[in-house]
């Protein structure tokens, strides 16, 4: 009897082994938490893992262009994901756009208006995240350009690798001031401005399967569950428009 059901244990042992799978996905960091609530919902319906690795945009992009073996890859813009579709680097029609983000100019030192000590110049530091590889950098240049306030505060400007060391360099006080994602600071009581979206190009989000990816049964089931209305109800809730 005792061997009947050692076998029976090792039996089910190795049956969710071959089912359970793994699923790497390359993600922004402005998303990261959200993407995090996201797993958690996946793997509450699912038997399979998800493991996230997060950076900047265009950094992510050069990795899996020199082979990274990520499974999806969710930008913080729709140019990198057009770029790997023109050069066959993903699967055919799995580029989706999975939310538009917002941006704010957020302060934890200052209790009144961020936007008034911004075009007064009544700061020490402004960070924002690198344009050249960051979409939310990027629109920070255009809202700052489109305010005439480059010149400025371009000698007061600090540059994160992305938008979660930008975020920091405010919380740790490095900086006076920044241009995050508005998902960051949604839920704090400190300061901040919502950029009007009409004064930067619209963030929107791609998400697509990668070419060489072992999983991609799974990814396009993951791909399907984001799809869902109360994930995009959950995206929403966190800072981002559908």
């Amino acid at each position: 009897m005792k061997n009947k059901v050692f076998s029976l244990m090792i039996m089910l042992f190795f049956s969710f082994s071959v089912k359970a799978e793994e699923l790497r996905i390359a993600v922004a960091s402005n998303f990261y938490s959200t993407l995090s609530l996201i797993k958690n919902q996946f793997e509450n319906v699912y038997d399979d893992r998800i493991i996230i690795i997060k950076g900047s945009t265009g950094k992510l992009y050069a990795q899996i262009k020199h082979g990274a073996p990520y499974d999806i890859y969710m930008a913080a813009d729709i140019k990198r994901p057009y770029l790997l579709e023109q050069q066959q680097l993903i699967l055919n029609n799995s580029r989706y756009t999975y939310a538009s983000g917002l941006l704010a100019l957020w302060s934890k030192k200052y209790k009144q208006d961020v936007l008034n000590i911004l075009k007064n110049n009544n700061f020490n530091k402004l960070a924002i995240a690198n344009p050249k590889t960051a979409p939310y950098g990027f629109a920070a240049i255009e809202v700052l350009a489109r305010l005439e306030l480059i010149n400025k505060v371009k000698t007061k400007m600090v540059y994160g690798e992305n938008i979660a060391q930008t975020f920091q360099f405010v919380q740790s006080g490095s900086a006076d001031l920044g241009f995050v994602a508005l998902s960051y600071v949604k839920q704090t009581n400190n300061q901040y401005w919502q950029v009007p979206e009409n004064l930067y190009t619209p963030l929107k989000q791609q998400m697509v399967i990668l070419k060489n990816s072992k999983k991609k049964k799974l990814a396009i089931k993951f791909m399907e569950f984001i799809k869902r209305e109360n994930i995009k109800e959950m995206i929403k809730n966190q800072g981002y428009t559908i």
